[in-house]
């Protein structure tokens, strides 16, 4: 994989053992924040406990922040559903209702470390995990593991059908302060590149009270967010059409938009258009009815704005 370069980002991950934390010193220090939402390590799922107090305060000081799940897979691949929702549940307990962060959410796979599951059970778990949580929230849910845990289980592959999970962005430990570790994380899992990487474990960071883990990030925090909201929507009438224009995302990762009529979706369009133009024959309205025109945009990774931008005709 690739090392670290002057340009990439720098975040720390905390949870409710994390001593002292001064959000308005962390704010100036750090470019993005993880926080622990939950886990299930004993079996039975929990709340991290200071969760909600932080997501509020790193939203309160403009820090873009995510969380993660510590996860127990199992056998029992229902417990994947369980889990899930209830790390969704628990992600708009801390940001609000339908919200799940700013930054991807995550799935913290690092147990179980004796191989009591085996590497297809494991595979499927988290890939069962991954669906679900993606068909019910509509967001790209990030993998958090360690390089040692990857080769554990086979290096995440299964014959017949490869690295199933090589499309998740990745969140990959290795540190830097292990001497027999190389410089920089290794491929593997079918993984060439990080989305974010964990060199330490203990870093002194000012603005929190005890060592933390530290992360080198993407070169623009784009890279971790949903494109942005589209800003100057416009829409008219025009010998039955509709003219659409707006104004150009400046996410560096932007795709294109998708456009819709009454929540239909009526077209979609590369990254550089600012206009579209809705024909007659795309239209399904009826005479007297209101007409709202929506747009959103996406980016490489399949993440859509937040909220779609909206004009009422």
């Amino acid at each position: 994989m690739q090392d670290k370069n002057p340009n990439s980002r720098f975040g720390v991950d905390i949870n409710e053992y994390t001593q002292s934390v001064q959000f308005d010193i962390l704010a100036t220090k750090v470019d993005f924040l993880y926080l622990r939402a939950s886990g299930s390590a004993t079996g039975q799922f929990r709340s991290d406990k200071k969760f909600v107090e932080f997501a509020a305060a790193s939203r309160n000081y403009g820090i873009p922040v995510g969380a993660y799940h510590f996860s127990l897979p199992s056998y029992d691949l229902t417990d994947a559903d369980r889990q899930c929702d209830d790390f969704i549940n628990t992600l708009q307990d801390g940001f609000g209702n339908k919200d799940y962060g700013d930054l991807f959410p995550v799935i913290d796979v690092e147990a179980p470390t004796d191989k009591s599951i085996s590497t297809k059970t494991l595979i499927d778990w988290i890939d069962r995990f991954r669906k679900r949580f993606e068909r019910k929230t509509r967001r790209r849910l990030m993998i958090y593991t360690g390089v040692d845990f990857v080769e554990l289980y086979d290096n995440f592959y299964i014959p017949g059908r490869g690295y199933p999970l090589k499309n998740m962005p990745l969140w990959i430990a290795m540190y830097t302060k292990i001497p027999i570790n190389p410089k920089f994380p290794p491929n593997v899992g079918g993984w060439t590149r990080w989305r974010i990487w964990q060199y330490s474990e203990d870093a002194t960071v000012s603005g929190i009270g005890n060592p933390v883990d530290a992360n080198w990030g993407p070169d623009n925090i784009d890279l971790l967010t949903q494109p942005d909201v589209v800003t100057g929507l416009q829409a008219r009438f025009e010998n039955g059409n509709i003219y659409v224009s707006w104004d150009k995302n400046k996410d560096v990762d932007l795709l294109g938009y998708n456009i819709f009529v009454n929540k239909e979706w009526v077209g979609t369009v590369d990254e550089n258009a600012t206009n579209y133009l809705i024909t007659r024959n795309k239209l399904n309205i009826q005479k007297n009815i209101p007409i709202e025109v929506t747009i959103e945009a996406f980016d490489y990774d399949g993440e859509t704005s937040k909220t779609r931008a909206k004009v009422n005709l």
